[in-house]
């Protein structure tokens, strides 16, 4: 069967997505209220780029959560409307994204030594790199509604990380401290895993999960290989072009 002919007359299940969004923005403000907002209006340790960066952040978690919600009302207007808004927020969080990437870069090499901080920052890169993917196959496919559906979603999954990987390390700091990162990795690839079998059960275009599931793979191996030539070899490359 063509994937064009299985997309044709596939409900869109807006209440499912609306709780996940949910779920999402429960686990975002969890996870971001130990080390953000709790510090409100103070912020301690904050720099005027983090607040930038969480309020565009916050944006985007916020638009996911109501995007959904304006389908299930049938506003499809506003709906679009706020689709194109992201022509100007998403390229905006990415500039954002780069240079918290090079603020942390640059202030962690103080104290460890280069290798060490880029090796931690194959999850920075690997999320920046996931977004673009993401966003821009679901603007490829703008017209395509399910497809497009489902790399908006992969955007939410994305955010899931960030805001895990605080909550382990601030409520459940007894564990090691790779847990911070491994099991916000693993829950992500095994939420796409989970979507992508879901769409093969029930026979509907499994590409794009696919799709998804392969890029949160990738970034997986990135990580094991954090420390190996390839790798780094890639973060001097990215350091003495942007960084410096």
């Amino acid at each position: 069967m063509q994937q064009e002919k299985i997309n044709q007359g596939s409900p869109i299940h807006t209440k499912s997505i609306i709780f996940g969004m949910v779920l999402m923005f429960v686990i975002v403000h969890v996870g971001f209220h130990a080390t953000y907002i709790k510090y409100f209006p103070v912020f301690k340790d904050a720099t005027w780029l983090h607040h930038i960066h969480g309020a565009l952040m916050g944006a985007w978690v916020l638009l996911l959560l109501l995007q959904p919600i304006l389908i299930h009302k049938k506003n499809y207007a506003a709906h679009r409307f706020i689709g194109k808004s992201t022509y100007v927020i998403a390229p905006i969080m990415i500039v954002s994204m780069l240079f918290v990437a090079r603020y942390n870069y640059l202030t962690g090499i103080i104290e460890n030594t280069p290798v060490e901080v880029f090796a931690w920052q194959s999850i920075t890169w690997m999320q920046i790199f996931m977004f673009i993917l993401f966003y821009s196959l679901a603007i490829i496919y703008r017209k395509d509604t399910p497809s497009h559906m489902r790399f908006i979603i992969a955007t939410a999954i994305i955010m899931i990380g960030p805001a895990m990987g605080r909550i382990i390390f601030t409520y459940f700091d007894s564990l090691p401290a790779t847990y911070d990162a491994l099991i916000p990795l693993y829950v992500k690839t095994g939420v796409a895993a989970a979507f992508l079998l879901s769409d093969i059960i029930k026979k509907k275009n499994w590409m794009p999960y696919f799709m998804v599931l392969l890029a949160f793979l990738l970034s997986d191996v990135v990580y094991f290989a954090r420390y190996s030539d390839v790798w780094q070899g890639i973060g001097k490359f990215i350091a003495n072009n942007f960084y410096y």
